[in-house]
């Protein structure tokens, strides 16, 4: 083969390593790149996964808190009521006390009324 060939083909060789050097660096910082997103976004994931479970241990405190005070306030006003109820209760019973000295003060009344005038006939 012919030194003007050989050089051609070494040139031809030589522009297509050059033209393979660039494409694989090219390739190559690409590569870095996506595994930069990749890594960049494994540490997002992450911190996204620490504030949904920060924020919800927030909620199920939050929940708990509010649950505690409902059955605060539900046994207070249990308590509230059944005073009530005690109080209504002992203002019946006094008020059926009532009611029945004021039957009873009535029959007494009746029955002396029906029977003092056989008395005052007795004694004229």
């Amino acid at each position: 083969m012919p030194p003007s060939k050989i050089n051609s083909l070494l040139e031809q060789l030589v522009a297509i390593s050059t033209d393979l050097k660039a494409m694989l660096a090219v390739h190559d910082e690409r590569l870095n790149k996506q595994e930069k997103q990749t890594e960049n976004l494994g540490t997002t994931v992450e911190k996204r996964r620490e504030e949904l479970d920060t924020k919800l241990k927030d909620v199920y405190d939050t929940m708990r808190n509010q649950d505690n005070n409902i059955f605060a306030e539900i046994s207070k006003l249990r308590q509230e009521s059944t005073e009530a109820h005690k109080d209504l209760n002992n203002r019946i019973s006094q008020l059926e006390k009532y009611i029945w000295l004021a039957i009873g003060g009535g029959i007494v009344i009746t029955w002396i009324a029906t029977n003092l005038a056989n008395y005052l006939r007795i004694f004229h």
